[in-house]
Order: structure tokens, then C-alpha cells, then sequence
């Protein structure tokens, strides 16, 4: 058996089985060729594997007294496909830091003394900053006019009424207020207020989130 390929060259390497009367196999040698002596009469089944080739298999029939000789062409497997690369692993999320104001000076303030100091009087509104750390701010509001709406994004704030009495509007609602009401009013929360009576409003605000978040 000659094996070669579609240009007429030899292939070596290619394994023959031949299934039939006589079982045999073997490999061809550099040549492209494989012998198989003492096969008796009949039909067989010849394959022809290797790695680099297409399997191939044919009938075969082989006669008393004479040789028999059998040239078979294989064709060239295709080149095996590299493998997809491996997707790159997703780039980690980054994880955002909130920013953190500078810590304050640590304080005791007196709220009776501190409105002695800086009363309203007869003044629209009067806004007294009592503390700043980190990414909280303490202020005093004092209120003869209502306070315009305020929203922020990206803080939480609560209101404590210190003295006076009043209204106060979250969200399009209106809430009464007396003395000692606290109000909390979750980010993104519009609000506002408004003295009742001829006292002002005063108001004890304590604002946590971002460092000099302002108003809007």
C-alpha cells in the first residue's frame, strides 16, 4: 500500500488497519508505504488514520496467487483552530470614597448665650454656624421671614425648635411646629419654614454628608 498526498507526496506516519479474513496493521514508513505479506484470499476494510490527515477507509479485495496493490490519497486535515483567548477579567469596580472634611476644634456652646450674642432682632433671618467637623455642620437659624425652600442632594439634616413656634413644609406638606419639635428631613427632601406669632422661629440645625454641601 502506497499513501500519499493530494501533490503525490509521500505521507509517512499514517496508521493501516485492515479488518477482514486477515487482521492486520501497521504504519507507513518514510516512503508513504505499508506491507502486509501471507493475507489470504477475501475482502477487506483498510482505514488510514494520522494526525495530520483526514480518516480515510476502502474496501479492499484481495485474490489467491497474485499481489494485490493499493494507492490511496489522503487529504490534509485543516489546521485545528487556536482557541478563543480567555476574556479579560472585568476590571474591579472602584470604589468610591466619601469625601471627609478636617476635624474641627472640639466645643461646648450655650444656645442662651450664644442668642444674647447674635439675637435677630428685627432682621429677616439671621444664620449663626456653631460648629463644622468632619462632614457635619451645627447652625443656628433664626427666622422672622419664612426660610426659602431647600433641598440637599446629598445630606440628611434635622431640625430642633428652640424657640417660637411655626410651620414647617416637607415635601409639599405642612407640618406645625412648637418649641422643642425636631424635624428630620432625609436627602433630597425639599423643605422650608415659617414663624407663626411675633416671636421668631429659632432653629437648631445639625446638616451630615458632604463636606460644605450647600443648599439649593
Amino acid at each position: 500500500m502506497t499513501v500519499t498526498d493530494a501533490h503525490g507526496l509521500p505521507i509517512p506516519g499514517v496508521r493501516v488497519t485492515i479488518a477482514g479474513p486477515s487482521d492486520r496493521n501497521g504504519e507507513t514508513d518514510d516512503g508513504g508505504q505499508v506491507n502486509f505479506v501471507g493475507m489470504q484470499p477475501g475482502t477487506y476494510r483498510a482505514r488510514f488514520d494520522a494526525d495530520k490527515v483526514i480518516s480515510f477507509e476502502r474496501e479492499v479485495v484481495v485474490r489467491a496467487g497474485q499481489p494485490t496493490g493499493v494507492d490511496v490519497t489522503l487529504n490534509l486535515a485543516p489546521p485545528t483552530a487556536a482557541p478563543p483567548p480567555a476574556p479579560a477579567p472585568a476590571p474591579a469596580a472602584a470604589t468610591a470614597e466619601a469625601a471627609v472634611g478636617p476635624a474641627g476644634m472640639p466645643a461646648a456652646t450655650s444656645v442662651i448665650d450664644l442668642l444674647d450674642k447674635q439675637f435677630i432682632g428685627k432682621q429677616p433671618r439671621r444664620e449663626t454656624l456653631i460648629a463644622c467637623t468632619g462632614n457635619t455642620r451645627t447652625m443656628m437659624i433664626q427666622l422672622n421671614e419664612p426660610l426659602p425652600e431647600r433641598l440637599y442632594d446629598a445630606a440628611d439634616v434635622a431640625y430642633y425648635v428652640v424657640g417660637g413656634e411655626g410651620t414647617a413644609r416637607l415635601a409639599g406638606r405642612d407640618t406645625t411646629l412648637v418649641t422643642s419639635s425636631v424635624v428630620s428631613v432625609p436627602r433630597g427632601t425639599s423643605h422650608s419654614f415659617a414663624k407663626k406669632g411675633n416671636r421668631p422661629l429659632i432653629l437648631l440645625s445639625v446638616l451630615n454628608g458632604p463636606p460644605c454641601e450647600q443648599a439649593k
